[in-house]
């Protein structure tokens, strides 16, 4: 089984690796450019030695700005663009929400989270996986819908990338997410075709359920 690197400490790693190759690229250009560090500190408003400091990968706590400023001295763009890179982290809602479900399952399923997906170098995880005789479930939780649709169409990737069958939705018992679900249902049959009740009834019996369902809780 894969090993899931913690979300922030992969941040802190990104972020000193991106500040070490752009320093680089920045000692490049300048040097290309015969521009000296002062000479670039002057035009930025900051000194020589900060300068320094940045092309070594450094300055940890370096503005965004001052990056930009640099860059744009020395004839280079720096754009900022975030992209998906597996789910953000999860929040006391969303951990009090898989802790009232893990209090209904019955002894002898295994209850594990934070489970990365069968593939790797893949950033994504379930937030629970639950065991039993000769079977698994993955286990998502959302405290609040938002765009059913796509939510809809992660879980479908996740589960076909997973080689996961079924899987189980938790979504937190408020009336604005029941009115969501209750918009969406037709765009949900498909997906989660198993009501919740009979999900959880399964999972009572320690079998598993006969298909993935939306529990709300």
């Amino acid at each position: 089984m894969a090993t899931k690197e913690p979300r922030i400490d992969r941040g802190r790693r990104l972020a000193r690796h991106a500040l070490a190759t752009i320093g680089q690229e920045f000692r490049e250009a300048r040097l290309a450019a015969g521009l000296t560090q002062r000479q670039v500190g002057d035009v930025v408003g900051i000194s020589h030695t900060e300068l320094s400091r940045i092309e070594r990968g450094l300055a940890l706590w370096v503005p965004f700005e001052t990056l930009v400023l640099i860059a744009a001295a020395l004839g280079l763009d720096l754009p900022l663009q975030a992209f998906p890179a597996g789910g953000p982290i999860r929040d006391r809602a969303q951990l009090e929400l898989l802790s009232k479900f893990r209090a209904l399952l019955p002894a002898g399923l295994t209850w594990r989270t934070e489970v990365p997906l069968r593939i790797e170098r893949d950033l994504r995880a379930w937030d629970a996986v639950i065991g039993g005789r000769g079977w698994q479930v993955p286990v998502d939780a959302e405290t609040r819908l938002r765009d059913v649709q796509a939510l809809s169409r992660k879980a479908a990737l996740k589960r076909r990338d997973d080689g996961a069958e079924i899987m189980i939705l938790l979504v937190a018992d408020t009336r604005h997410n029941r009115q969501v679900l209750r918009l969406a249902k037709p765009d949900l049959i498909a997906e989660f075709p198993v009501a919740g009740r009979a999900a959880l009834a399964a999972l009572s019996s320690r079998e598993r359920p006969a298909g993935s369902a939306i529990i709300i809780l």
